[in-house]
């Protein structure tokens, strides 16, 4: 099972499991509807927020 984070609110989420929303040609998971509503309205400000908050952690999964 693959981990993401929710780049809404912080939570770690499963990939198989979560809803997901793509921007530029990445996916992102969200813990529920709300965060993924949130992020579709607003992405620039979310990744801009996590990247502040979490410097150096990728939230989308990273291919391996």
């Amino acid at each position: 099972m693959a981990v993401a984070h929710d780049v809404v609110c912080g939570m770690e989420v499963s990939t198989e499991t979560s809803s997901h929303a793509e921007h530029e040609a990445k996916d992102y998971y969200f813990c529920c509807d709300g965060c993924k509503g949130a992020f579709v309205k607003a992405p620039a400000y979310h990744l801009e927020n996590w990247a502040e908050e979490h410097p150096g952690v990728e939230p989308t999964p990273v291919a391996g």
